[in-house]
C-alpha cells in the first residue's frame, strides 16, 4: 500500500483521530454544510471516464497570510504558521483559488517563496530592474504589495488516481483515511490546484466536490 508522503518528500503518518476530528469540524469556505439533495442534482451532470494521476492534501486547518513583496520568481510575507525551509506550501490570496511554491528562507514570522511566475499569476505584469550601475547584474523587479490570503495546513500527500471527473467533482482511489466534509487540495499535472470537500468513502474511494466549478476537457487534455 502506497503510504503519505510529507511535503519535503519523506514519508509520514496518516493523521491521527484527533487531526481527523479537527477536519471534519472544518468550516469549508465555500459551503460544505449544504444539503446532500444539492450534491445528488449535481451527481446528475455528465461524468468522463479517465485514469489520471496526481496528488491529495488532506487540509488540517488554515493559518492567515500577508503577502508583502512580489517578483517574477517569487514573493516574501508573513504568517504564524510554522514553516520550514524547502517545504512545499499551499496559499491562496484569491477566495478558493490555491497555489504552490517552496519555502526557502524563514526569519520569524517572516519567510521567502518560490514560485514560478508568481507576478503574473498574483500581481503586476512581468519585468526586469535593470539597476543603474554598470557593475549590476539584471534581475526580477520586485513591487511592495499588500495582498491577504490563507495558508492550508496540509503537512502530508498522497498519491491518488482520479476514476472520474465532472465539472462539479472527482471520484479518486486513495490508500489515506479520509472523513466526509473533510476538505483536500488535489493537484494534476500542469494544471490549477483543486480545492475540494469529501462527500463520500468507501471502498478505498472518495467522492469529493469541487470549490469551483472545472474545465473537465482542459483537466484530461492536459494528459494527452
Amino acid at each position: 500500500m502506497a503510504g503519505l508522503h510529507s511535503s519535503e518528500g519523506r514519508t509520514c503518518r496518516p493523521q491521527g483521530r484527533d487531526a481527523i476530528m479537527l477536519a471534519v469540524k472544518l468550516k469549508s469556505l465555500f459551503g460544505v454544510a449544504e444539503e446532500a439533495d444539492d450534491w445528488r442534482e449535481r451527481r446528475a451532470e455528465p461524468r468522463s471516464k479517465v485514469l489520471l494521476k496526481g496528488d491529495a492534501y488532506p487540509v488540517e486547518g488554515y493559518a492567515d497570510l500577508v503577502v508583502t513583496n512580489l517578483s517574477r520568481t517569487g514573493l516574501s510575507g508573513e504568517t504564524d504558521a510554522p514553516l520550514d525551509v524547502d517545504q512545499s506550501l499551499l496559499f491562496s490570496v484569491a477566495g478558493n483559488r490555491f497555489h504552490m511554491g517552496t519555502v526557502r528562507w524563514v526569519k520569524g514570522r517572516r519567510f521567502g517563496l518560490d514560485m514560478e511566475d508568481a507576478l503574473a499569476i498574483l500581481g503586476p505584469a512581468n519585468d526586469v530592474d535593470p539597476g543603474f550601475l554598470p557593475t549590476h547584474q539584471p534581475r526580477a523587479r520586485r513591487h511592495d504589495v499588500e495582498l491577504y490570503g490563507r495558508i492550508a495546513i496540509a503537512p502530508c500527500s498522497v498519491r491518488a488516481t482520479i476514476r472520474d471527473i465532472s465539472q462539479s467533482g472527482l471520484c479518486i482511489d486513495m490508500p489515506a483515511p479520509l472523513v466526509e466534509r473533510q476538505q483536500v487540495i488535489v493537484r494534476l499535472r500542469d494544471r490549477p490546484l483543486i480545492l475540494a470537500s469529501v462527500q463520500w468513502t468507501g471502498g478505498g474511494r472518495a467522492g469529493i466536490r469541487a470549490a469551483e466549478r472545472m474545465e473537465t476537457l482542459r483537466l484530461v487534455y492536459a494528459y494527452e
